[in-house]
């Protein structure tokens, strides 16, 4: 192994080992705040449609638990949904500050910087999910993967299954 490939396993091995670090870190700190019912109540907004009603609710729950990278997340859902782009943007990236391997944050991010033609980015997101999700298989991986290949076949290409 020659001296520059054994600094990038290095920095590979330092890299995987803080990002493990963090998201077992990420993971005991949400627990608690993941469990406040306005999370699941706005769960249920937000697949039921109704966004607006789902913005209030994950107010309600930044009030309480300020610093919940779900709560920031559910609501740039809902004002991505609400056509309020710069709106969403900026809870995807607090929520992001707050837990920069949030699976859900990582992929919404990148699917808006699809929508705006911005591959290079949401490929660098793609890149945090793969990182993120490690050997275990994520949801947010394979469906940020599938858009990013409809968006390279262009709009009128058919999906291949």
């Amino acid at each position: 192994m020659t001296g520059r490939n054994m600094r990038r396993t290095i920095l590979l091995f330092c890299l995987m080992f803080f990002l493990g670090i963090s998201v077992a870190f990420a993971a005991e700190k949400e627990l608690p705040l993941r469990e406040d019912s306005g999370l699941t109540q706005t769960e249920y907004l937000l697949s039921a449609g109704q966004f607006s009603a789902a913005l209030d609710t994950a107010n309600n729950v930044l009030k309480r638990h300020p610093q919940n990278a779900d709560a920031y997340t559910y609501r740039g859902y809902a004002w991505r949904h609400l056509g309020e782009i710069a709106n969403a943007a900026k809870d995807f990236r607090m929520a992001l500050m707050i837990n920069p391997t949030h699976l859900g944050a990582n992929k919404y991010l990148a699917s808006m910087y699809l929508a705006a033609g911005d591959v290079a980015r949401a490929l660098e997101q793609l890149q945090v999910i793969r990182m993120a999700c490690g050997l275990t298989d994520c949801e947010e991986l394979r469906v940020l993967e599938r858009e990013i290949d409809q968006h390279r076949r262009g709009p009128g290409a058919q999906k291949k299954d």
